[in-house]
């Protein structure tokens, strides 16, 4: 029975117990990610094809490369004010073909059919970057709400420039009525956006957060919002980029990183009561079976 008690004493020991509190943060460093934007929608037939090797492209070239769709304001589901705002940013109108690719900001002058296509495209994009800033970016959560800060301790260039913050659905449902192409699903899907200068803020959907743009020598930006309804935090991407607008009408990506979203730890404490008194009631029976055997 002695033998028994502490088996089971060790069991209950061993059981793995988590350590929570109220707020939670991390830390992200990079930024030679380059941006990939494909214009698309859930009635596009070579879109729908372009995605049979996209995903796998993708996800070969790891953090070399961020993914955002952004869906048509026509007849689709997925499209919103955030895609509407970066398509027009990007120089697209709902009259462009789909799919249509811009890398860092600047249009495929030659439409991808393959994934070799699109591969030759990204390197061509990290061939122009030449150089890349350094984002340091922290994120903390507290209760639902989100903050985070992005700085950019030595810029390339301050004026004309950008924070960008982008919420990606992962993967978003399509359902079948909708989905006249066949795809009931698409990726990385921009929701939620906000562009941040020296002058302005631009944010849809309106009001949804909060930011600010303070340079010097550096460039540090903050951001604050309460989670979107609708969106799970467990299927989010959050991009962070800094960019710039050309004279010209063009534009181009100085720095860019992403990573997925953790969910916020709970306000549960690291507790030991429950073993504690399994523990007491395993000790008193271990004593009474004692005596009873002296």
């Amino acid at each position: 029975m002695r033998r028994s008690c502490i088996v089971l004493a060790f069991l209950v020991f061993s059981l793995p117990i988590t350590l929570q509190a109220e707020e939670s943060s991390i830390h992200i460093r990079g930024g030679g990610s380059v941006m990939m934007e494909m214009s698309t929608a859930v009635w596009c037939d070579t879109c729908a094809n372009h995605e049979e090797w996209i995903p796998l492209m993708v996800e070969s070239n790891g953090e070399r490369m961020i993914r955002v769709n952004l869906h048509s304001a026509i007849d689709d589901p997925l499209g919103n004010e955030a895609s509407n705002f970066r398509k027009a940013w990007l120089g697209l109108t709902d009259a462009d073909s789909t799919p249509a690719y811009h890398f860092d900001g600047l249009l495929e002058s030659t439409p991808s059919s393959s994934r070799g296509e699109l591969q030759r495209s990204l390197l061509d994009a990290e061939e122009d970057r030449i150089n890349h800033e350094v984002l340091d970016v922290t994120i903390s959560f507290n209760s639902s709400t989100v903050s985070i800060q992005a700085l950019v301790d030595e810029p390339l260039q301050i004026e004309s420039t950008s924070i960008t913050l982008m919420l990606l659905e992962k993967r978003s449902a399509i359902s079948p009525v909708d989905a006249t192409n066949g795809k009931l699903f698409s990726n990385s899907v921009l929701k939620n956006i906000v562009s941040v200068n020296q002058n302005e803020s631009i944010m849809y959907p309106s009001q949804w957060a909060s930011a600010s743009f303070i340079s010097n020598n550096s460039i540090i930006s903050n951001f604050t919002f309460d989670w979107p309804n609708g969106l799970d935090m467990n299927s989010t991407e959050i991009v962070i980029i800094h960019e710039k607008s050309i004279s010209n009408g063009g534009r181009t990506t100085l720095s860019a990183l992403s990573w997925d979203v953790e969910p916020p730890i709970g306000d549960e404490v690291f507790s030991l009561w429950v073993p504690l008194i399994v523990m007491g009631i395993l000790i008193a029976t271990i004593v009474y079976y004692s005596r009873k055997l002296t």
